[in-house]
Order: C-alpha cells, then structure tokens, then sequence
C-alpha cells in the first residue's frame, strides 16, 4: 500500500523533521499554524468548568455531567428531519444538518479508563500507536455529548483519516511535530489544541495527569464555528442497508489482538458489546461501550523517525490503498476488500465480487488492525 503523489512525501518529510523535535520544543511554524487555526488567545487558566460538565475536582465524585448513554441506534438531539444522517444512516437531526463533523483524540490506556462519551459518537477508530497500544479517533455528529475524553495528543495517521469527514473540528491535547504537521499540512481540520486553548477544555482530578483533559462538544462546537464558520455536514463515510449483503454468516464474536492490547466485540442479539483486554470495557457515565457494526480493516504499517517520551517508535498506519476488511453486523460477518487510492478518495468497502457492503444504522466502531495480525472470529 502506498500513496500517491505527494501524501506520503509529506509524511516522510515529517518523519524525518520530527527526529530533531522534542514534545518540549515544539517547531515554530507547527505551533504558529496550529495557533492561527485556533484564533483565540489562551487562557488564564487551564483548569475551567464548562456549563453542563462536572469539573471532576473531586476524585471520589461521581461522574455528573451526563446522563445515561443513548442507545447506538438512537440520535438523542433535536426533531429528525426528512434526510438521513451521513455517518449513521439513521434519520438526521435539524441540528446535525446545519453543523460539521466534530473529531475528538481519546486515550485508550491503562489510567485512562473509565472514559467518557465514547456511545454519543457516530464512527470511532481504533488505531495502532507506539508501544502496541491504541488510541481513538471519535467522530461526533448527530448527537451532542455532555463529556468526552480524556483527550490525548494527536497522530500523523489522524490527518489521513479527517478528510473523509469533509472539513472538521478536531479537538485533542499536545503532540510532536510530527504528530502536527501533517495536521496542518493536509488534515483540512479546523484545530482545537488544549495547550493553546485551555478555556474549551475540561479539566478533572478523578484522572491523573496527563489523563485529566475532557470536553464537551457544545463547548468544542462554539470554539470550531469562532474560528471557521460552518454549516456543512460531512459526506456520508459509509453505505448503510437493512439486511447484510449475500454471503455474509453468522459471527457472534470478533477480537483484534495489537502487540500490547486487546479489543474483544460481542453480539447480544442487539448489539456488540466491547472488551478492553479481557474486562467489560465500561463507561464514566455507566454502561458499557457498544456499537452497530464494527468494522475491521487489515492495514500495512509503516515505522516513522519519531519517538515518543519512552523513546518507542511511532507508527503510521496505512489507511490510504487497499487491504482486506472484515465487517460485522446484526451477528454476522463478511469479508471483503477496503480501497482508497488517494487522501481525497472516499473509502469504499466491497465484497470479493465488488458488491458494496452496507452496514446496519447506527454507530461503526472501525478497529484497524497491522496486517501482521487477523481478527479472531466466532
């Protein structure tokens, strides 16, 4: 898998840019594009309470903030309208028509959990870090979430991944030059960095440091349209249908195995339920993350010249070109072939005759996954 033209040149200038750039001295003309993208000066304090949001200044307080999670076939917003959602299939809400796509950098390690928001999310990626761990990519749209996080630093592989979504807000905290160049250089977001902008972020002590930072997306929302105005949805991500394609069998269960995690989903005749390493992976808010469909993408990796504070390589996953997909829905799964030639093709899921594959309406976990490793499918 490759790309074309110069998407990954830029990546590899990147790379070799960021071997020279510590977390603690960021290059100037990252932080002055990422600041001019912010378009607001920071604030007196990075520990803010927004309206809506518990401040968590107790680490023996009870989430507070938000209320049960909605159900991932359910847009819990305002009245639907005629059309249907772009990235649930499922009826669109007035408020989501006029708005874009809201992108939220989450931690998936051990002293992150609990996490918050994960079930108001539209499609949520699972990707490949340093260390063979993961991190998440969260894509909120037709719902609003009263907390989301802890929000961690960004990516290279998040600048590939945001242009799907049209142009998006993207909210997430620190990072190498190498994680923010490609954002600047060819991500399309409109950026919200919490070390710029502390004042649209949440801060909690029920989370250690650097575990503490959380957000609402009304807050997130008023920040991306104070910088660019927008009232453009995002284009729709995936095809959605009633029934699985012919030739899809029945699948109760699916594990991705990562070098240093694991991320297990299991069909409850509804709904996948998700494990995280073996442990019922369970929300601030209470409940369980679940989703509609899940969707697992065989992916190349590339090892970059970066390294982060442990001094582990960071990866690029390789989410332009083509591999082999697994997607599960309503308790089965078929297996076909992902393709995107290029960061501005759209990604297309087919079944080995070129069929298209429709997910079922709701919420699409994608977990992606080094070829190096297959799906566990029962």
């Amino acid at each position: 898998m490759q790309y074309a033209g110069p998407d990954k040149s830029s990546h590899m200038r990147t790379a070799r840019r960021s071997s020279r750039v510590s977390r603690s001295a960021l290059g100037l003309g990252v932080v002055a594009a990422l600041v001019i993208t912010a378009g607001c000066t920071k604030a007196h304090s990075s520990v803010t309470s927004t309206p809506g949001a518990s401040s968590g200044l107790s680490s023996a307080s009870p989430l507070t903030s938000g209320s049960a999670a909605p159900s991932s076939a359910s847009p819990a917003s305002s009245a639907a309208t005629s059309a249907t959602d772009p990235l649930t299939g499922l009826p669109e809400t007035a408020a989501a028509a006029k708005r874009p796509a809201l992108a939220v950098k989450v931690d998936n390690v051990l002293g992150a959990w609990p996490q918050a928001g994960l079930n108001y999310a539209d499609i949520v990626w699972d990707l490949p870090v340093e260390g063979g761990l993961t991190r998440l990519l969260a894509i909120f749209h037709s719902q609003d979430v009263p907390l989301v996080g802890p929000i961690r630093s960004a990516r290279p592989v998040d600048s590939d991944i945001l242009p799907l979504f049209g142009h998006t807000y993207y909210a997430f905290s620190g990072g190498t030059a190498s994680d923010l160049n490609p954002i600047a250089d060819h991500s399309g977001a409109t950026s919200m960095w919490w070390d710029v902008t502390p004042s649209l972020f949440v801060t909690r002590t029920d989370h250690k440091v650097p575990h503490q930072v959380f957000a609402t997306s009304t807050t997130l929302y008023a920040g991306g349209q104070a910088r660019k105005p927008s009232t453009t949805p995002p284009p729709a991500v995936f095809s959605y249908g009633a029934s699985p394609v012919a030739g899809a069998t029945p699948a109760t269960s699916v594990t991705a195995s990562y070098p240093s995690a694991t991320a297990s989903w299991t069909w409850d005749g509804a709904k996948y339920l998700r494990t995280q390493n073996g442990n019922p992976d369970m929300l601030m808010a209470g409940g369980q993350v679940t989703s509609s469909n899940v969707v697992v993408m065989s992916v190349a990796v590339q090892s970059t010249a970066a390294h982060d504070s442990h001094g582990s390589v960071v990866p690029l996953p390789m989410v332009i070109g083509t591999g082999t997909v697994w997607v599960f829905r309503n308790g089965t799964v078929i297996k076909g072939i992902w393709s995107r030639p290029k960061l501005a093709s759209p990604l297309k899921l087919v079944t080995a005759s070129g069929e298209t594959i429709k997910l079922s309406p709701g919420r699409t976990w994608v977990e992606v996954l080094p070829n190096s490793s297959q799906p566990a499918i029962r």
